[in-house]
């Protein structure tokens, strides 16, 4: 087990989640949907044979979080602060040298599967960095190896394109490729495409 998928989400029990949507939903509809979009990402993980973590802002405290890390065998963790930028960074750098492919994925993705994390490790046999681009303009995942995470070490950015992100490979030298587009949920318009 050479490969760790991690998840950044917030803790939907003990946070605001999905603030954009809040015109359109109330707190707990937001939070409904937010565990629903979490569950699913952890369903989608839970069938490959790899490290699996969770980490959580801004605590890993309530019963949904505790059954999940049960029912799914996450180790969970608390988010670093700062830019976005600074916790993918933190994620992915791990100590652990038996630890050779990183992916993170947000928790926002309903579309994502099991495929999805699966040709992400595949690639990972072929490029330094593997990119999920979302219709949006971002990246739903990243996967690296070896010290390609330093792409994100000085960005100090909390929005990331997708074509910020080439530009940093290609900046860095790395190679990367791209796997299929899917659509984050961030805002109201975003629930149409669900």
């Amino acid at each position: 087990m050479n490969t760790v998928i991690n998840i950044l989400s917030k803790n939907p029990d003990q946070t605001n989640c999905k603030t954009r949507l809040k015109t359109l939903l109330s707190k707990d509809d937001r939070s409904f949907i937010s565990k629903v979009m979490l569950e699913m990402t952890c369903k989608a993980i839970s069938k490959i044979d790899v490290k699996k973590r969770l980490y959580l802002y801004p605590n890993i405290k309530g019963d949904f979080i505790k059954n999940l890390s049960e029912d799914f065998k996450l180790s969970v963790s608390i988010q670093k602060n700062g830019f976005l930028s600074d916790k993918i960074y933190s994620v992915l750098n791990v100590q652990d040298k038996t630890i050779s492919k990183r992916i993170l994925v947000g928790s926002d993705i309903p579309s994502i599967n099991t495929s999805d994390f699966e040709e992400c490790i595949g690639l990972l046999d072929r490029y330094d960095v593997v990119l999920g681009p979302s219709k949006d303009g971002g990246f739903y995942f990243v996967g690296v190896k070896n010290n390609a995470h330093e792409v994100f070490k000085y960005l100090k950015l909390d929005h990331i394109t997708l074509n910020k992100m080439i530009e940093e490979c290609l900046r860095y030298k790395f190679d990367y490729g791209l796997t299929r587009v899917l659509k984050d949920i961030d805002s109201c318009e975003d629930l149409l495409f669900i």
